[in-house]
Protein backbone atom coordinates (compact mmCIF):
# COMPACT_ATOMS: atom_id res chain seq x y z
CA UNK A 1 0.00 0.00 0.00
CA UNK A 2 1.19 3.15 -1.31
CA UNK A 3 0.95 6.30 1.48
CA UNK A 4 0.18 9.68 0.85
CA UNK A 5 3.57 10.30 0.86
CA UNK A 6 4.13 8.15 -1.68
CA UNK A 7 6.49 5.63 0.07
CA UNK A 8 5.16 2.59 0.09
CA UNK A 9 4.44 0.60 3.45
CA UNK A 10 3.89 -2.71 4.68
CA UNK A 11 2.16 -4.11 7.46
CA UNK A 12 2.75 -7.83 8.87
CA UNK A 13 0.35 -10.45 8.14
CA UNK A 14 2.15 -12.32 11.92
CA UNK A 15 0.51 -11.55 15.56
CA UNK A 16 3.06 -9.35 17.40
CA UNK A 17 4.54 -12.34 19.69
CA UNK A 18 3.87 -11.79 23.45
CA UNK A 19 6.39 -13.43 26.30
CA UNK A 20 5.12 -14.81 29.40
CA UNK A 21 5.22 -11.89 30.90
CA UNK A 22 2.81 -10.08 28.70
CA UNK A 23 5.59 -8.07 27.00
CA UNK A 24 5.57 -7.76 23.06
CA UNK A 25 8.63 -9.38 21.78
CA UNK A 26 9.63 -7.52 18.62
CA UNK A 27 12.08 -10.51 17.58
CA UNK A 28 11.16 -14.29 17.15
CA UNK A 29 13.77 -16.87 19.21
CA UNK A 30 15.15 -17.77 15.75
CA UNK A 31 16.12 -14.32 15.04
CA UNK A 32 17.57 -13.64 18.28
CA UNK A 33 19.51 -16.98 18.02
CA UNK A 34 20.75 -15.87 14.51
CA UNK A 35 21.68 -12.16 15.69
CA UNK A 36 23.97 -13.71 19.12
CA UNK A 37 25.66 -16.04 16.75
CA UNK A 38 26.29 -13.19 14.15
CA UNK A 39 27.28 -11.11 17.14
CA UNK A 40 29.77 -14.14 18.77
CA UNK A 41 31.16 -14.84 15.50
CA UNK A 42 32.13 -10.48 15.21
CA UNK A 43 34.14 -11.12 18.94
CA UNK A 44 35.62 -13.86 17.76
CA UNK A 45 37.70 -12.35 14.69
CA UNK A 46 37.92 -9.06 17.21
CA UNK A 47 34.96 -7.05 16.15
CA UNK A 48 33.11 -6.20 19.16
CA UNK A 49 31.81 -2.89 18.24
CA UNK A 50 29.87 -4.52 15.41
CA UNK A 51 29.30 -7.31 18.23
CA UNK A 52 27.77 -5.19 20.74
CA UNK A 53 25.29 -3.36 18.18
CA UNK A 54 24.01 -6.86 17.87
CA UNK A 55 23.70 -7.65 20.82
CA UNK A 56 21.70 -4.27 21.80
CA UNK A 57 19.34 -5.48 19.07
CA UNK A 58 18.43 -8.40 21.13
CA UNK A 59 19.18 -7.39 24.89
CA UNK A 60 16.77 -5.80 27.04
CA UNK A 61 16.42 -4.45 31.05
CA UNK A 62 15.05 -7.47 31.90
CA UNK A 63 16.57 -10.65 29.99
CA UNK A 64 17.39 -13.40 31.80
CA UNK A 65 19.30 -15.16 29.10
CA UNK A 66 22.53 -16.27 30.94
CA UNK A 67 24.11 -16.87 27.37
CA UNK A 68 22.99 -13.52 26.08
CA UNK A 69 24.40 -11.24 28.88
CA UNK A 70 27.58 -13.60 28.82
CA UNK A 71 28.15 -12.46 25.44
CA UNK A 72 26.99 -9.03 25.90
CA UNK A 73 29.25 -8.82 29.63
CA UNK A 74 32.27 -9.28 26.94
CA UNK A 75 31.58 -7.83 24.11
CA UNK A 76 31.11 -4.45 26.47
CA UNK A 77 34.71 -5.55 28.28
CA UNK A 78 36.34 -5.60 24.71
CA UNK A 79 34.51 -2.44 24.02
CA UNK A 80 35.95 -0.59 27.37
CA UNK A 81 33.08 -0.38 28.58
CA UNK A 82 33.39 -0.83 32.49
CA UNK A 83 30.67 0.22 33.96
CA UNK A 84 28.01 -1.34 32.07
CA UNK A 85 29.73 -4.29 31.98
CA UNK A 86 29.84 -4.14 35.52
CA UNK A 87 25.59 -3.91 35.30
CA UNK A 88 25.41 -6.87 32.91
CA UNK A 89 27.67 -8.66 34.95
CA UNK A 90 25.78 -7.87 38.49
CA UNK A 91 22.27 -9.34 36.66
CA UNK A 92 24.16 -12.17 35.76
CA UNK A 93 25.34 -12.69 39.88
CA UNK A 94 21.67 -12.64 40.29
CA UNK A 95 20.73 -15.17 37.96
CA UNK A 96 23.24 -17.59 37.55
CA UNK A 97 23.73 -20.12 40.05
CA UNK A 98 25.89 -22.68 38.26
CA UNK A 99 29.04 -22.97 40.55
CA UNK A 100 31.32 -23.53 37.31
CA UNK A 101 30.34 -19.87 36.50
CA UNK A 102 31.97 -18.48 39.21
CA UNK A 103 35.91 -18.17 38.21
CA UNK A 104 35.11 -17.17 34.42
CA UNK A 105 32.27 -14.10 36.19
CA UNK A 106 34.76 -13.10 38.32
CA UNK A 107 37.67 -12.69 35.72
CA UNK A 108 35.26 -10.45 33.54
CA UNK A 109 34.48 -8.48 36.89
CA UNK A 110 38.26 -7.57 37.10
CA UNK A 111 38.43 -6.20 33.87
CA UNK A 112 35.18 -4.58 33.79
CA UNK A 113 36.69 -2.84 36.97
CA UNK A 114 40.02 -2.40 35.50
CA UNK A 115 38.10 -0.20 32.20
CA UNK A 116 35.84 1.34 35.22
CA UNK A 117 39.06 2.84 36.38
CA UNK A 118 38.35 0.77 39.85
CA UNK A 119 42.16 -0.57 39.23
CA UNK A 120 42.30 -1.47 43.41
CA UNK A 121 38.90 -3.58 43.10
CA UNK A 122 40.33 -4.55 40.36
CA UNK A 123 43.30 -6.32 41.84
CA UNK A 124 41.08 -7.54 44.64
CA UNK A 125 38.75 -9.56 42.24
CA UNK A 126 41.89 -10.62 40.41
CA UNK A 127 43.85 -12.06 43.41
CA UNK A 128 40.05 -14.31 44.39
CA UNK A 129 39.90 -15.38 40.56
CA UNK A 130 43.56 -16.49 41.02
CA UNK A 131 43.13 -18.24 44.78
CA UNK A 132 40.05 -19.74 43.45
CA UNK A 133 41.45 -21.28 40.08
CA UNK A 134 44.26 -22.58 42.15
CA UNK A 135 42.50 -24.54 44.83
CA UNK A 136 39.98 -25.94 42.39
CA UNK A 137 42.64 -26.71 39.74
CA UNK A 138 44.11 -28.33 43.35
CA UNK A 139 40.98 -30.58 43.65
CA UNK A 140 40.80 -31.86 39.83
CA UNK A 141 44.39 -33.10 40.43
CA UNK A 142 43.47 -35.50 43.45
Amino acid sequence: MVGPDKVQHFTSTQPPIVSEAGAIELISGPERDLLCVLSYVYLACGQSAKSLALLRLVAHEQSQDIGLLRILAYALISERRGDEALSVLDRLDKLDDEPSSCPPLMLMRSHALRHAGRMTEAQAVFKRYVLLRGSTAAIKQQ
